[in-house]
């Protein structure tokens, strides 16, 4: 009677947690392996419910370690109820859809190319034990906006639930091929490279590019456990190619948080894909930044501006203006696109990440003052951007494209100075108008750099993130211009100083 009484307890608290599982945070449907037809939620429940009643109280245990109970019960619920996701680039014909899929259409369907491929995932899906499997070219049912929604902004949990992703390179027989594989040049791929906790990679013919089962974690050898593996250099050649070929760390490819941190990073990842309609390049984002937006199809540019709105209005680090190049037509603030986070070189970037702190605190622990770098209070208004920069005066050479800082270094002696000027590279992308005043704003600036009446500011070694504006004639608003290059004040050697005032501006839509 105490075994009994046990299991019924185990049983009602992993049936409440079994229906939130699968209602929300499982697809809406999966192909049930077995039979190659599409199941839906309700199916799901139904199908496994008699393997969720036979639970015990010793199987939580197994899961149970340093998790809460109510964890303890969703792990054990995706190792018993677990689904394989398939990740791959589409045809450009011939992919089953939804409706493909359905029992009338089901016959004529398996003559697609996209089927037999599908067919391949499913039967790798059942050597990992998983009965049920997603793909996003079947699954969703695209003639309902609702159903197209939820999955665009589900997706990435979607991938992370998985028990395996299983990626098809269709181009690559090595990680030698890795650099002409279309599958690292895709938009939504990048979630599916991120999101899932294991992956295993095919290459051409469904040959598997590694002897590993989960090429995220290769297996390292345990001294007199027996079974475990030493790594060899095929697995460890993966992670260590894509690292290379994305610029993407291991620790982010083996355990990636999503969320609005590290902006100017993650958007440089995407600066090098693409994706066939526009708005997804915003939309294939949503799960890495961990926002919600909604999904308007035919919006076109409008859905990045959208997206940048969202992730300017939680960002607080000054790294998301690390971009050059066209603006977005809805504000100058903003790129046109994810490819002006790719403006800076390999070198440059690595430089300007380890800027002090990239927007954290700034100095060493029992140093003070401790201040942060550049304006964490900027925000998005009815009148655009809002931030606070120290504007440095520089004249300004149309023909060669070089802004000149005047400064001096301070000199020790009777107070005097040495004249220094410092020459900053500012390639424009439009024609300069003629104008009295032009400026370079910093916008990682430190407040220990400025003057106790902020009319002056002493340049360290850099470097600096600036913008460029000019003082058209007759005009009070400081015009900020398009710039092909990342302007940066990149100053080595002793401290000079140079005159500044410390204003408020705003980044007008153009």
């Amino acid at each position: 009677m105490a075994s009994s009484s046990r299991n019924s307890t185990v049983i009602e608290g992993i049936m409440n947690a079994f229906s939130s599982y699968v209602f929300s945070d499982m697809p809406a449907h999966l192909i049930y392996v077995p039979e190659m037809r599409l199941v839906n939620r309700n199916d799901v429940f139904n199908m496994y419910k008699h393997v969720v009643e036979a639970i015990t109280e010793e199987d939580v245990n197994n899961f149970s370690g340093y998790w809460s109970r109510e964890e303890a019960l969703r792990k054990v619920l995706r190792h018993k109820v677990n689904f394989a996701a398939f990740s791959h680039r589409w045809l450009g014909t011939g992919e089953p859809t939804f409706q493909d899929m359905s029992d009338s259409r089901k016959e004529r369907s398996k003559n697609l190319a996209g089927y037999q491929k599908l067919t391949k995932f499913c039967e790798r899906a059942r050597e990992y034990d998983c009965e049920l499997a997603w793909s996003d070219t079947c699954c969703i049912n695209k003639e309902s906006s609702a159903e197209l929604d939820e999955a665009i902004q589900a997706m990435f949990n979607w991938y992370r639930t998985a028990a395996i992703c299983i990626a098809y390179l269709a181009s690559s027989s090595s990680v030698a091929d890795f650099a002409q594989e279309p599958w690292f040049t895709r938009g939504w791929t990048l979630q599916e490279l991120l999101a899932p906790e294991k992956m295993k990679f095919y290459g051409r013919n469904w040959e598997p590019l590694s002897d590993n089962r989960d090429d995220k974690h290769p297996n390292v050898a345990t001294p007199g456990v027996e079974g475990s593996m030493p790594i060899t250099s095929s697995r460890a050649d993966i992670l260590a190619s894509i690292t290379s070929l994305t610029e993407i760390e291991e620790y982010d490819l083996t355990g990636f948080s999503p969320g609005v941190f590290r902006v100017q990073q993650r958007l440089r990842w995407a600066s090098r894909r693409t994706t066939t309609r526009i708005e997804d390049m915003a939309y294939c984002l949503i799960g890495i930044f961990d926002v919600s937006m909604p999904i308007t199809y035919g919006e076109g540019e409008r859905s990045w501006f959208r997206l940048m709105e969202i992730i300017l209005q939680q960002c607080k680090s000054w790294d998301v203006f690390a971009w050059a190049g066209p603006w977005s037509p809805y504000s100058c603030a903003i790129p046109s696109s994810p490819k002006g986070y790719d403006a800076l070189d390999v070198s440059s970037f690595i430089a300007l990440r380890r800027t002090l702190d990239m927007g954290k605190l700034e100095g060493k622990v029992g140093q003070a003052p401790i201040h942060l770098r550049g304006d964490h209070a900027f925000a998005m208004t009815r009148h655009g951007l809002q931030m606070k920069l120290p504007l440095l005066s520089v004249a300004f050479d149309r023909t060669k494209q070089e802004a000149t800082i005047h400064a001096w270094t301070p000199g020790s002696y009777l107070r005097r100075s040495k004249p220094r000027d410092l020459t900053v590279q500012v390639k424009c992308r439009q024609w300069v108008p003629k104008a009295e005043h032009y400026c370079l704003g910093i916008v990682n600036y430190s407040v220990s750099g400025l003057t106790q009446l902020n009319t002056e500011y002493e340049i360290c070694e850099g470097p600096l993130l600036c913008c460029f504006f000019t003082l058209p004639p007759n005009d009070r608003s400081w015009l900020r211009l398009q710039t092909e290059n990342v302007v940066i004040i990149d100053h080595k050697g002793a401290p000079v100083r140079c005159g500044c005032s410390f204003e408020t501006l705003y980044f007008y839509g153009k």
